[in-house]
């Protein structure tokens, strides 16, 4: 199905801007959702777009993605090439940089509170470990169970320097104040870009919107209340809307 006029002109003008950068989410973007969250794969055509982005003169290409850096490589095979990755909502990024002292600490006491808790009030609940994080994980459980990970999450919240994120079917919890708007303007800003396209289909992606300026573009992927500038239905658009991007600034 074509993309929309307001889409196509929109991908356009951004295009056009003398240093650009694309970025965009990987669950629920460049791969559609599955059950398991390890079987989730690129839809053709995408990663070799952003790869052909990153090879263009003045162009950079990023995945921005709620996984951590390791799992991020694995599933996009990106390691070692020109595409930036920032994992774990901003906690990490491929281009380096230390986690600051005190993390495993915090991360080990986060990991022992929320195991027993979800080990005593519904073992159901999914439990995935991050170099940053602990993510409660409900996608395909009745929802009876969902206002029980919702709790637990809440609940551990409450400690001092623990950040609460809720996405789709998740509940990610950090013990770093990163997110994905805040890690996006600061790659902007290291490339001097001056234009800035992003592509998100969560509400966690909304944080990357709101940082977008004048001559930034930002692509919702999928239903629900946005800050992006237009919408496209679905993951299936967005092989078209990287390829469209890719050729315009061939």
């Amino acid at each position: 199905m074509p993309l929309p006029h307001v889409v196509t002109t929109a991908l356009a003008a951004v295009a056009a801007a003398p240093r650009l950068l694309v970025a965009t989410d990987f669950d629920g973007v460049l791969a559609p959702f599955v059950l398991n969250p390890m079987d989730a794969r690129a839809q053709p055509g995408t990663l070799e777009s952003l790869t052909s982005l990153a090879a263009l003169p003045a162009t950079w290409s990023a995945v921005v993605s709620g996984r951590d850096l390791t799992t991020l490589d694995e599933l996009t095979g990106l390691a070692g090439s020109a595409v930036t990755r920032i994992g774990s909502h901003g906690a990490e990024s491929s281009r380096g940089g230390a986690l600051p002292d005190g993390t495993a600490a915090a991360l080990a006491a986060l990991r022992g509170a929320v195991e027993a808790a979800v080990a005593a009030r519904d073992p159901r609940i999914r439990l995935e470990h991050k170099p940053t994080a602990v993510v409660l994980h409900t996608r395909g459980l009745p929802d009876e169970v969902l206002p029980t990970a919702a709790a637990i999450a809440e609940e551990a919240a409450a400690t001092e320097g623990v950040r609460h994120l809720a996405g789709k079917g998740v509940h990610e919890l950090s013990v770093l104040q990163a997110d994905k708007g805040t890690a996006l303007r600061a790659l902007a800003t290291e490339l001097d870009a001056d234009a800035v396209v992003y592509l998100g289909d969560d509400v966690t992606d909304e944080h990357a919107f709101a940082v977008l300026g004048a001559g930034d573009l930002g692509i919702k992927v999928g239903p629900g209340e946005t800050a992006a500038a237009v919408r496209v239905d679905d993951a299936a658009a967005v092989p078209e809307v990287l390829a469209a991007l890719t050729s315009l600034r061939a």
